[in-house]
């Protein structure tokens, strides 16, 4: 590899040969004594950051710049581990913010300030994943830091891991957490229910309810081709039905957002495939 711009003593970028993409090149000392065009030692290469979006590249370049390279190193861990354990890949920006976060979560830390997070109950149960990620983060922080993180900072990571997997941002996934909060409560009553966490028809409802959350905060709107069945559900499943309907006038009312035919059928066997797991256990 050879160097094309130097950021500090551990930190330069090089062009990669193939994707003509530009790498961000990280390593202790890996840029000491050394200039632009000369070529790096693979043995004090650790890690390589390849940003497909050109700003957030450069956004990424100016950040790792000005902060320790351990937090760059801790950020990039929890983001690998996230995304062996959720499954799912990331857009580029969360090695900004989530980078960015940690750093100044340190330095609260160090300052004695601990945030409390409104959301954590809801984060606990509506994103449990990510939370274990979250959870996983803040034990990696104190063997490496030797820094004890509440589980709030938990919460705070696992938010923005659903934010870069949602590509939302962190007020959206916010909103978003709390309307799912809103209509699991509003079907929890209206059946006089406890949900079973550990059942896979709740996480298939919790899926459902995020990308529902998420069209109401965007204001997109789900297709209608699902409205012609919305006679059969209505007549088969009729009090998930009237649940769906229930928790469509809580949310034009609240959210200005209009559910037509095809969204209420969604919601309706959701709904339905939830409370039947619950009788028949």
């Amino acid at each position: 590899m050879i160097i094309k711009k130097i950021l500090n003593n551990n930190v330069v970028t090089t062009l990669d040969k193939n994707t003509k993409l530009e790498k961000v090149v990280m390593g202790r000392g890996i840029a000491f004594q050394k200039k632009t065009g000369d070529i790096i030692s693979n043995s004090k290469i650790e890690k390589v950051f390849i940003l497909e979006n050109t700003i957030e590249n450069e956004k990424f370049q100016k950040l790792i710049n000005e902060i320790p390279l351990e937090y760059v190193k801790l950020s990039e861990a929890i983001i690998s581990y996230g995304k062996e354990k959720l499954n799912t890949e990331f857009y580029d920006h969360i090695y900004i913010a989530l980078t960015d976060h940690i750093a100044f979560a340190i330095k609260r830390f160090k300052e004695g300030i601990n945030l409390k997070n409104h959301l954590l109950w809801e984060i606990q149960r509506i994103h449990k994943k990510e939370y274990e990620v979250g959870l996983w983060a803040i034990k990696l922080i104190e063997k490496e830091l030797d820094i004890k993180m509440n589980i709030d900072e938990a919460g705070y990571i696992a938010l923005h891991l659903i934010d870069a997997s949602l590509n939302e941002s962190m007020d959206n996934t916010m909103n978003i957490t709390t309307i799912v909060q809103q209509i699991l409560n509003i079907i929890k009553y209206f059946f006089t229910i406890e949900f079973n966490e550990e059942d896979i028809s709740y996480d298939r409802l919790i899926t459902h309810l995020k990308y529902f959350a998420q069209r109401v905060i965007s204001n997109k709107t789900l297709s209608q081709d699902q409205d012609e069945f919305l006679e059969i559900v209505r007549e088969n499943y009729k009090q998930p039905h009237n649940c769906a309907l229930k928790i469509k006038k809580f949310v034009e009312k609240n959210y200005h957002y209009k559910i037509n035919d095809g969204e209420v059928v969604y919601l309706t066997l959701h709904i339905q495939r939830v409370i039947s797991s619950i009788e028949h256990n």
